[in-house]
């Protein structure tokens, strides 16, 4: 009995030691298991941190905001009446001055060298150790032939603008943009919270080799506010329709009336080379309606957005058309009439449409050329025997036109007829600067082609 005793003691002593073994080796597995997911865990957290650093750095972004777009270019406006200013280009009626006229254009040239300088960053003018002397330098590269009695203008082209945000209130403006064809550079500082800014020249953004693909992060300017002085102050502009429909054809207009080579350049590419057959041409244009063009203003528009490009459609006191073409904030074209190439809202109405309709259409588009005074665009469509046999040339089919049709004309549709390929509308021609009670009747026959294409022939009677 006392042996077996003993016995069973050793093996509850074995037993325990078996327990004891087995613990530690479970304890042993769960801080392996925790220390290999901590492990994994610091992995995973390292490449997330590696993934954000790794992830593309913000860069400058293309200007989409109209509000920023004409906010920073009322800023560039500003800067040029300085320039003009500084080389005597702007017009100023000194008669209605007490000084005399040398004060005058000393007074006038000292304060814009003083706010051209009060415009750009203080880290600039001491990088580039710009003074009054160097400012007055510089902006000779620009001065035309003025001397404040004659309205000289310096014409503005926004080419490319970026903006890329530093801080909440810091914005920086990238903006290529020619003057009178000149091509510069600048990196403005935008305050949004004091509506103040400052400005970097293209030496500091050649020395830094800055452009809209470096870093923003990489700029080394401080985000600390703008200072407010006299002249570093800007209007936030907020813009709607309205407002950029007024911009776009006062902004034309003025180009027709005082840079009309770059008016002409403005033109849709189609457009222009089916109108014109040389700049020369749109010149004797403008000069022959100078007087309405410069007592004329907007009277009606209308906007229609397509998948790749915006189409604003004014209307002028003369009805006249002006379509703008924006393709983006700093690529838009004009055309100035609806007939000479076909506008996407035509084709959509005219593709549908039955014959009596597509005839309508086009005898509209023919009107229409007739009071713009474009024979030219008439003469093409007259169905080639016709054209040769009843008028020999255009200068003959501008006789013709002057003498039987009146200064503006509306048309009243009368009959509708078809004789195979070809259809005929009888119709009376009205005047439509009187009472409309002058009117003569026509005939059209047309002949529809391929596309949106046809050729005519007309009598009157």
């Amino acid at each position: 009995m006392r042996k077996l005793g003993n016995s069973n003691k050793k093996m509850k002593i074995i037993l325990l030691l078996v327990i004891f073994f087995i613990m530690i080796g479970i304890i042993c597995i769960l801080l392996f298991q925790r220390n290999t997911q901590g492990t994994e865990n610091a992995n995973s957290s390292q490449q997330i941190n590696e993934t954000v650093e790794t992830s593309s750095p913000q860069t400058f972004k293309q200007v989409e905001n109209y509000d920023i777009y004409y906010t920073v270019k009322g800023i560039l406006n500003n800067y040029i009446t300085m320039i003009k200013e500084a080389n005597g280009d702007e017009y100023i009626e000194t008669g209605k001055l007490q000084q005399s006229r040398e004060e005058i254009i000393t007074i006038l040239e000292e304060e814009a060298i003083d706010a051209i300088y009060h415009m750009f960053d203080e880290q600039y003018v001491e990088e580039v150790k710009l003074t009054e002397d160097s400012i007055r330098e510089a902006v000779q590269e620009y001065i035309q032939q003025g001397d404040y009695t004659k309205n000289v203008n310096y014409n503005l082209k926004i080419e490319e603008i970026y903006e890329g945000d530093i801080s909440t209130q810091i914005k920086l403006i990238l903006t290529k943009f020619t003057i009178n064809d000149i091509e510069e550079n600048l990196l403005i500082k935008l305050d949004m919270q004091n509506d103040t800014y400052s400005m970097f020249g293209q030496e500091y953004l050649n020395s830094r080799e800055y452009n809209k693909d470096t870093q923003i992060a990489k700029i080394e300017i401080d985000t600390n506010s703008v200072t407010s002085n006299n002249y570093n102050h800007f209007d936030y502009v907020n813009t709607n329709d309205q407002y950029i429909v007024n911009q776009y054809f006062s902004e034309y207009q003025t180009k027709l009336l005082h840079q009309v080579e770059s008016a002409y350049d403005m033109l849709d590419k189609e457009y222009r080379e089916n109108k014109y057959e040389s700049q020369q041409e749109f010149t004797e244009y403008v000069e022959q309606n100078y007087d309405s063009l410069k007592s004329n203003y907007l009277s009606k528009y209308l906007i229609n957005q397509f998948e790749e490009y915006k189409e604003y459609v004014c209307l002028d006191a003369n009805d006249h058309y002006y379509i703008f073409i924006e393709r983006s904030l700093t690529d838009y074209s004009v055309i100035l009439d609806t007939y000479t190439v076909d506008l996407i809202d035509f084709t959509q109405k005219y593709d549908p449409a039955d014959i009596s309709t597509k005839v309508g259409m086009n005898v509209e588009k023919v009107l229409d050329a007739i009071n713009d005074g474009d024979y030219r665009y008439v003469y093409n469509r007259l169905d080639e025997t016709f054209r040769n046999n009843t008028y020999g040339s255009l200068e003959n089919f501008r006789v013709y036109m002057k003498e039987n049709f009146y200064e503006e004309n509306d048309i009243e549709y009368l009959e509708f007829s078809e004789e195979g390929d070809t259809y005929i509308y009888r119709a009376k021609i009205k005047n439509a600067a009187e009472d409309q009670s002058e009117q003569k009747n026509i005939t059209i026959i047309m002949k529809l082609l391929e596309g949106t294409d046809f050729v005519m022939s007309f009598s009157i009677e």
